[in-house]
């Protein structure tokens, strides 16, 4: 090849390579998008390849809307009542990528009409439902459902309240393992999304619970809010892990 060809034609073969290699990739992220947001929710966990791109694309959704209520390592914010995402210990159903779509797209107790917000929990000291030595056992009758020290006559008297005046029960179950339709939680596991002291179970139980999520759909997109849950799909299954971060890492 004359030299004066080889000047000009060199850098513009590189050119065609390069664009040819952007355009292969921007093919295959659209396919990718499409395949994303077709395939049914509950079947993206078994195509791996999904839930290592719909992890990636939600990684960056996650901090920007996310994290400033459920913190940028997804670890939650007991300040706020706002959960780990890490854990396996869903309010709403079992952790399914449907489930946490669902929730995200309509939010909780956000006002729209297919929120999750069946019920919410009453503060039984505001109420005047329990005094302050009732919720005193009934906090300690929760340290001892999760299995940590407790006062046992105390405990025991929180029982008897627990499952009558109180009747924590119809929410929580006699066996205090929750009801993900309620979204009331699992009380045996010691996961506790406004903290887990003696002093936050107190007030939880006194002033009750009335959180809000807001609902996503019309704010993000279909496919963003798919992404998005696969990412906490992925985060919260992740053996070994606790962060989606490594995991949308590892699959870039």
């Amino acid at each position: 090849m004359p030299r004066n060809l080889w000047k000009w034609g060199a850098p513009l073969i590189v050119v065609v390579i390069v664009a040819t290699l952007i355009g292969r990739h921007v093919l295959w992220h659209d396919r990718m998008r499409h395949l994303l947001l077709r395939t049914p929710p509950n079947d993206v966990p078994a195509r791996p390849e999904l839930v290592a791109f719909g992890a990636s694309e939600g990684a960056p959704l996650y901090q920007q809307h996310c994290a400033s209520c459920h913190g940028a390592d997804l670890a939650g914010n007991s300040q706020l009542g706002a959960p780990n995402l890490k854990d396996k210990a869903w309010l709403y159903g079992e952790g399914a990528v449907f489930d946490i779509e669902r929730t995200l797209l309509y939010g909780i107790r956000s006002g729209h009409s297919k929120a999750r917000n069946v019920t919410d929990m009453p503060g039984f000291g505001q109420r005047g439902v329990l005094s302050d030595g009732e919720i005193h056992s009934v906090v300690q009758y929760l340290l001892k459902l999760s299995g940590r020290p407790h006062q046992v006559e105390a405990a025991n008297e929180g029982r008897n309240l627990y499952v009558g005046k109180a009747n924590c029960g119809d929410c929580h179950g006699n066996d205090a393992r929750g009801d993900p339709f309620y979204g009331a939680p699992n009380l045996t596991l010691n996961i506790w999304n406004s903290g887990g002291e003696p002093a936050d179970l107190y007030k939880t139980v006194y002033f009750g619970q009335h959180r809000v999520m807001q609902a996503w759909i019309g704010t993000l997109s279909l496919l963003d809010i798919r992404a998005l849950s696969v990412y906490l799909y992925a985060a919260s299954h992740r053996e070994g892990e606790s962060s989606a971060g490594t995991f949308a890492a590892e699959s870039n």
